[in-house]
């Protein structure tokens, strides 16, 4: 787990294991760090280099010889804090880009993306967000909730912000295997025998028809609006014949 943090802190192998060693033994030479970390000389003073940079490592002149010491832990928060700072600002400068590169984008007639695994399914969930608009949509209840897990709250959390509303249509069984009703949410149901892993989401001028398997979810996403607008008629009919 430490070695995982320090890594995420954009430390090393090498400088991960030169920076503990220094910490055990106190301030010493580059030969002590060597035999403690089982590093080759050239690879401790490479790291040692960085870790200087990186405010983590600092030296003594005794003698005319240098020995090392790690500083403070607490150095460890204001890289962290610089880090954030970076980040922060790189988000800015990609906030302020995407404009141009969407005005770069080629909008097709019909545009058809497909998503794999719950990475991909996090895609299109992101992309409903994103529109702001209302949607409606069938499937298995509480299965996204399987797939997604703490993910879902988040996007639940932005569309209530957003003040999104949405229509869905579960199957009977969903009552027995348990679903989440979110805020904004209006849920009928159709008889169990039409239970499956299929599911679809209509918004915007977009539809995606997801396979919400546990194993491999997918996800096909289509961006054309007369496609849009016949499948909500589909729902429409689907959502009259559904029971509360």
């Amino acid at each position: 787990m430490i070695k995982s943090l320090f890594k995420e802190l954009g430390l090393t192998t090498n400088e991960i294991k030169v920076y503990l060693t220094l910490l055990k033994t106190g301030e010493t030479q580059a030969g002590k760090i060597t035999e403690a970390s089982g590093i080759h000389r050239r690879n401790v003073y490479d790291s040692i280099e960085r870790l200087i940079q990186k405010g983590l490592v600092s030296y003594v002149l005794i003698n005319r010889k240098k020995f090392f010491k790690a500083t403070e832990p607490e150095r460890l928060l204001t890289i962290l804090d610089e880090r954030k700072q970076m980040l922060d600002k790189k988000r800015q400068q990609i906030v302020d880009l995407i404009p141009k590169l969407e005005a770069l984008e080629q909008h097709p007639e019909l545009e058809v993306s497909f998503f794999k695994g719950v990475e991909g399914i996090k895609t299109i969930f992101e992309d409903i967000v994103r529109t702001g608009k209302d949607y409606v949509g069938y499937g298995p209840g509480g299965q996204i909730e399987k797939i997604l897990k703490y993910y879902l709250n988040h996007y639940m959390e932005e569309m209530t912000k957003k003040k999104m509303k949405r229509r869905l249509i579960y199957n009977e069984l969903s009552k027995k295997t348990g679903f989440v009703k979110y805020p904004n949410e209006v849920i009928k149901f159709l008889p169990e025998k039409f239970s499956s892993h299929a599911a679809l989401r209509i918004f915007g001028n977009k539809t995606a028809i997801l396979f919400l398997s546990e194993q491999l979810p997918v996800g096909i996403l289509i961006n054309n609006k007369g496609i849009a607008d016949g499948y909500r008629k589909y729902f429409e009919a689907l959502w009259e014949t559904a029971s509360d």
